[in-house]
């Protein structure tokens, strides 16, 4: 009687466990269909962007991408995306080196691009703990100088990306990744605009509908509040696409993040 019991409670669990994973595969399937029609729609081809893409992640780590695998999200597909459709893209501009490891994949993906990628001062970093979240800084310096020595094609400078007030070098493709709240994410997106060339594009990271705590912890409204009023001022067109396809990264809704995708109005 136990036996037949526990059976029973056994095979409604993996019935249960059964369907639930029916279900956000499901789900995830039609975030990939609708993903691939935003992608259509910037005039870019996400299944080809994944076929180049995990051939260069199999050359670099020995496995394809995976939304699941650390930093990796749909800004990797994108980039992937543009340097197939793009054969005009000479200079990059990444506002946020990490580790290295997208300066890396970047080098991989734009061969014959020259990319400027720039975080805050070792210094600075390790005092404000901006990336304790992840790891020890120390180690993510050490990660970065690895990753970094094998891109060719990558200058890394240590500065504060406010400091591009003052630069005129345009860009063919900038990635906004530096701190997420008011006043450096408007001002990061501001000079990003400044500094696109004419058919130009950026890229903001991390881009939340709605807030909690304000702050470099919180969820913040800068970036969107920032797109929303230079598109506004008929500066810019911008479209939003999920940064991870997967229930868990989506649900509940406020917790869902997007990637900015900025055009210049050409007037």
């Amino acid at each position: 009687m136990l036996l037949e019991k526990f059976l029973l409670q056994l095979i409604g669990f993996l019935s249960h466990n059964s369907f639930v994973n029916l279900m956000f595969r499901n789900f995830e399937n039609r975030q990939k269909v609708k993903q691939e029609e935003v992608f259509s729609s910037l005039g870019l081809n996400r299944s080809l962007a994944l076929v180049k893409l995990n051939k260069v992640l199999e050359e670099l780590y020995g496995t394809g991408f995976s939304e699941k695998n650390g930093m990796w999200s749909e800004h990797l597909v994108l980039f992937a995306a543009f340097s197939e459709a793009k054969d005009n893209v000479n200079k990059i501009l990444e506002i946020g080196t990490f580790n290295g490891e997208t300066a890396k994949i970047l080098s991989r993906l734009f061969p014959n691009s020259l990319i400027t990628t720039i975080d805050l001062p070792s210094s600075e970093l390790s005092k404000s703990k901006i990336y304790s979240y992840e790891t020890k800084n120390d180690t993510i310096f050490s990660k970065r100088e690895a990753n970094l020595k094998l891109a060719p094609n990558v200058n890394f400078k240590e500065m504060n990306s406010l400091e591009f007030i003052h630069h005129e070098t345009k860009y063919d493709l900038i990635w906004i990744d530096g701190d997420h709240s008011y006043p450096t994410a408007a001002i990061d997106i501001s000079n990003a605009v400044r500094l696109l060339t004419k058919n130009g594009i950026a890229l903001c990271d991390d881009v939340y509908l709605y807030s909690s705590v304000q702050g470099k912890n919180g969820r913040s409204v800068a970036t969107i509040e920032t797109l929303s009023a230079i598109k506004d001022s008929n500066l810019i067109n911008f479209e939003l696409i999920k940064k991870r396809l997967g229930y868990f990264f989506n649900s509940p809704k406020k917790f869902r993040k997007f990637l900015g995708v900025i055009t210049l109005k050409n007037n």
